[in-house]
């Protein structure tokens, strides 16, 4: 009898859901694709002073894609309009060694991305409907992602390579006495972009889209402002901290910048970009309630 109760229970609850329409107009699935990054190291048409548009432009540059997935929930309002949820997963990388920087900087971080975007579809669309099964949309939204950037360095006491994080050796200064405070690991982003959808049958949907991120840290590479000179840099955080902020000496040696030269562009912000396909499933009504409620 409890148990039977119970079952009512939860069927009623349930039921009000569906008569809400909230299950029957909800998708879940994965994501899957590329991820690259835009930023200090392959923004090629990014010289300082440069703005919004050449850091869009540059995000074409696939030369560091990398594995992107994760997972997505949709619920769609309308036909014309839909609100999704993002939790994706990337390694983002860069390397002055493509472009022949004498610079020599390097890092890679993971980057993981939650974010919640609201959807248009230009035409009609309703997941598992034959009539109105397809259509492009545009999407934007809000996105938090954690990064922590790295890079292996020959260690200078030890002469082996290590790999070591960025953000804990100070390279610009950060953290340190007279500088800025730390960057977060954790950052905001703004998602947007475009896709096209597509019902294949009564559950089953496929979609692709391409979608930038405009970050506001322009630490991602852990490349943003100035060399902070050599020796100062010794004295205040170690051999280790010098030989990682200012690699040039590597490729010419015995070469160190001066402290206030220009060792990235801090007139702009880092960016990244996830795109792939995207499988998602049409939850269904739980009809079996019908029959509990019978008995």
């Amino acid at each position: 009898m409890i148990r039977k109760n119970i079952i009512l229970i939860s069927c009623l609850v349930m039921n009000f859901v569906v008569h809400a329409q909230f299950l029957n107009n909800s998708e879940i699935g994965i994501m899957m694709g590329g991820a690259n990054y835009t930023g200090d190291i392959n923004n090629s048409l990014a010289g300082a002073g440069s703005k919004f548009m050449n850091q869009f432009e540059t995000s074409f540059d696939f030369y560091n894609v990398t594995f992107m997935a994760g997972f997505i929930y949709r619920y769609n309002v309308s036909n014309r309009w839909a609100v999704r949820g993002n939790i994706l997963f990337s390694k983002l990388w860069g390397d002055d060694i493509h472009f022949d920087n004498p610079r020599n900087l390097n890092f890679s971080t993971w980057c993981n991305e939650i974010s919640f975007v609201m959807e248009f579809n230009f035409l009609d669309y309703k997941a598992g409907s034959n009539k109105y099964r397809f259509s492009p949309y545009m999407f934007a939204g809000l996105a938090f992602f954690y990064m922590n950037p790295k890079t292996e360095i020959l260690n200078p006491k030890t002469q082996e390579l290590e790999e070591v994080v960025l953000r804990d050796l100070h390279t610009e200064g950060q953290g340190l006495s007279d500088y800025s405070t730390p960057y977060s690991n954790i950052q905001l982003a703004i998602p947007f972009g475009l896709g096209i959808k597509w019902s294949l049958s009564k559950y089953i949907s496929i979609g692709f889209e391409y979608g930038w991120r405009k970050t506001f840290t322009d630490y991602l590479d852990d490349i943003s402002t100035y060399y902070v000179d050599n020796n100062d840099l010794q004295n205040m955080a170690g051999t280790l901290t010098a030989a990682a902020a200012d690699r040039t000496h590597e490729i010419q040696p015995n070469f160190y910048h001066k402290g206030g030269e220009m060792r990235g562009n801090p007139e702009t912000k880092d960016w990244y970009n996830f795109f792939g396909m995207t499988f998602t499933v049409k939850l269904p009504t739980p009809q079996h309630c019908d029959t509990y409620k019978s008995r």
